[in-house]
């Protein structure tokens, strides 16, 4: 135990020295991760973005599907029903509309 002291008094303030510049430059890599998570983000918001793009191209509005329901032979009604089953426009109402 008397060299362990003996070491402590001669190089202690070197110990800690070398721990504080360790413990620097440790918390300085965390900069480096908060950066590649920023950058993960911004590319899963592009294709987010991209894809609510991608979806908003392929919706059907109100006058399209009308059109459809006047213009379509009868073997895509089943179609034109799920298409307006899922963007919530009621076919028999667009019916009865133009009638």
């Amino acid at each position: 135990m008397n060299k362990f002291n003996q070491f402590l008094t001669d190089h202690g303030v070197k110990v800690i020295i070398i721990l504080l510049i360790l413990t620097y430059f440790k918390s300085c890599g965390i900069s480096s991760d908060v950066d590649k998570v920023k950058k993960d983000y911004r590319e899963l918001k592009a294709e987010v973005d991209t894809l609510t793009s991608t979806i908003d191209e392929q919706t059907v509005n109100e006058e399209e599907m009308i059109f459809l329901i006047k213009n379509v032979p009868a073997w895509k009604t089943l179609r034109i029903e799920e298409i307006s089953d899922k963007e919530r426009i009621s076919i028999n109402a667009l019916e009865e509309k133009e009638n």
